[in-house]
């Protein structure tokens, strides 16, 4: 038995160096588990002096922000994802904040808008916000396949008008959440009275109504109307044109809602306005698309329209952000207490991988029609677009907004704010 002795314990010394050792102990895991336990106090004090030597580390405001998120401080968690990231675009999990920004967002646009329901008797006493725009989904003239639109266009409006830094804009997925609230379908919208009601909640001043017509042949027609909160209209106009040229009249109604608002474009906002946003009419159909599966919580449609947004236009960063967002999004939702550490790396695990490259069509139907200012019919225009794998080619749920990232964030008084600042 003695001879076998150092055998024994030679195995033994073998089988403990195979063995998977544990984590270290760093001071962001330590924080991390505090914050499970529910001890944010300790843990915010924790990250935040970790950060201070190593301010890269995406686990600090991780820890940070969802512990001002598990006292409803979601403004505060947006801020602190959001200027994270914008600071350090290429930390290692940095995609796991973009997609804890949005997960906030999206919580605190649903808290916020019950609460307004709830206080809406009050607010209606209130004045509104000054100089606060809040612009609806647009209401689309057209068949299943340009419902998406909807969604993309308000937000395009929306992003266009905040470059603007006299006028500042609700947060659009408020809107669709308070929208989902009041259970509005697209004829109630278009309803004055129904508008005004809606921006008595958003506390905003003024309120947009937009109207897309799209046939199936023909030109596009492009229209909105501004309604104050005593329920006044004002017309803003129409703008027609062929559908391959969607985005210039897009920018048209931007520059003529701004007159109708009063609102003094300086050059250099003009200038910001044109040259942002997406360039390629494939790239918007896809995004929009995008918005809508995010909204349904689909995250792998999500991911994968976003991609097809940024295959079909390098150019345009909100698709690649989005499509980063969405991957991360299942991994994000995971990263609470003592999770956090974990989903980092689960994070890098997916957004790191390949992924599959998929096709918007090559000269052929809608990038074609384009490019020759011929308008093609809608319907097999959407057709022609080489969708991802598994995705349908129309899409018939509708839901309410969605938002991207937004510059700067605050609540105030319940209703979500976006104060856009040109870079």
């Amino acid at each position: 038995m003695k001879s076998q002795l150092p055998l024994l314990l030679l195995g033994a010394a073998v089988a403990c160096a195979r063995a998977p050792q544990p984590a270290p102990v760093t001071p962001f895991g330590i924080a991390a588990a505090l914050a499970g336990a529910g001890r944010c106090d300790t843990a915010t004090v924790v990250a935040r002096a970790a950060l201070e030597r190593e301010p890269d580390n995406v686990l600090g405001p991780l820890v940070i922000g969802a512990c001002q998120e598990r006292v409803d401080r979601y403004d505060a968690a947006v801020g602190t994802y959001n200027d994270f990231a914008a600071r350090h675009p290429n930390a290692r999990g940095v995609a796991a904040l973009r997609a804890k920004a949005q997960l906030a967002l999206r919580a605190a646009a649903e808290h916020t808008a019950r609460q307004a329901l709830a206080r809406e008797a009050e607010l209606a006493r209130e004045p509104p916000q000054p100089s606060t725009v809040a612009v609806l989904p647009l209401v689309v003239a057209g068949d299943s396949s340009v419902q998406p639109l909807s969604r993309g266009l308000a937000e395009l409006i929306t992003t266009d008008l905040a470059y603007i830094r006299t006028v500042r804009l609700v947060e659009r997925l408020q809107i669709g959440m308070l929208l989902d609230e009041l259970k509005l379908g697209q004829s109630e919208r278009a309803d004055p009275a129904t508008a005004a009601r809606v921006g008595r909640l958003l506390r905003a001043e003024r309120l947009v109504q937009g109207t897309a017509t799209i046939p199936s042949r023909g030109p596009v027609q492009l229209s909105a109307t501004v309604v104050t909160g005593t329920g006044v209209v004002r017309p803003v106009g129409q703008v027609v044109g062929p559908f391959p040229k969607l985005l210039d009249l897009e920018k048209q109604v931007v520059f003529d809602l701004a007159a109708q608002l009063g609102l003094a474009v300086t050059p250099a906002e003009r200038q910001h306005i044109l040259r942002q946003g997406p360039k390629s009419l494939a790239a918007f159909l896809a995004y929009s698309r995008a918005l809508e599966a995010m909204d349904r919580g689909d995250y792998g449609a999500a991911a994968r329209h976003f991609r097809s947004a940024a295959q079909a236009d390098p150019s345009f960063r909100a698709a690649r952000d989005g499509e980063e967002a969405a991957m991360a999004a299942p991994a994000a939702e995971q990263a609470t207490g003592g999770g956090i550490v974990t989903a980092v790396d689960a994070v890098e695990r997916v957004t790191g991988a390949a992924a599959a490259p998929t096709g918007l069509g090559g000269a052929g139907g809608l990038l074609a029609a384009g490019a020759r200012d011929v308008v093609p019919a809608i319907g097999d225009a959407i057709a022609d677009l080489k969708l991802p794998t598994g995705s349908s080619t129309i899409d018939r749920q509708l839901t309410p907004e969605s938002l991207g990232l937004p510059t700067i964030v605050s609540v105030a008084n319940g209703i979500i704010i976006i104060f856009k600042r040109p870079p």
